[in-house]
């Protein structure tokens, strides 16, 4: 009796050593996700096929004033957002209904401080490995003031330094 259960308690160190592994494993794979998502300087938000908030990324916090915490797991039709939600319907249906939904359109939003921006939105199809999609991916670039775009910038209107 005393070696079977020295024999299972064996099995489980074991098996509690295999569960450790893993989950470091798994914690430096999240912790590279999240530094790409941080580091990228455009706002991603990642839903489901039935359009719930799986990603949200820290510039989607700074650009929208929801957190993580608020967006995930929401209908993101649903979301107190200055973002005209609505028209990114039909782009997030055509990136569920065919694989080849890649679409990228200009739109005028309200950011967190009320301030009127232009933003280019990428909608694509969010796939698994054997290329079924089950979600949307919004990469929204920019946010800058509308009217300070491109050459529109104080700082491009600037002369250039020279040097000596």
């Amino acid at each position: 009796m005393n070696e079977e259960l020295q024999s299972a308690n064996e099995e489980l160190q074991t098996t509690n050593d295999e569960i450790r592994i893993r989950s470091e494993e798994l914690n430096e794979v999240n912790g590279f996700l999240e530094s790409i998502l941080t580091s990228l300087r455009a706002a991603v938000v990642v839903v489901d096929a039935e359009l719930r908030v799986l990603v949200w990324n820290q510039r989607a916090e700074d650009m929208w004033g929801l957190r993580e915490e608020e967006a995930r797991g929401k209908h993101i039709l649903g979301l107190d957002v200055g973002l005209p939600i609505e028209q990114l319907k039909q782009p997030m249906r055509a990136a569920l209904s065919d694989g080849d939904g890649h679409v990228t359109l200009t739109l005028e939003a309200i950011n967190r401080r009320g301030r009127a921006i232009e933003c280019q939105i990428t909608t694509t199809p969010l796939r698994t490995r054997t290329k079924a999609v089950h979600g949307v991916i919004l990469v929204i670039e920019d946010g800058q003031p509308k009217g300070l775009r491109d050459g529109n910038r104080p700082e491009a209107k600037r002369a250039p330094k020279r040097v000596r």
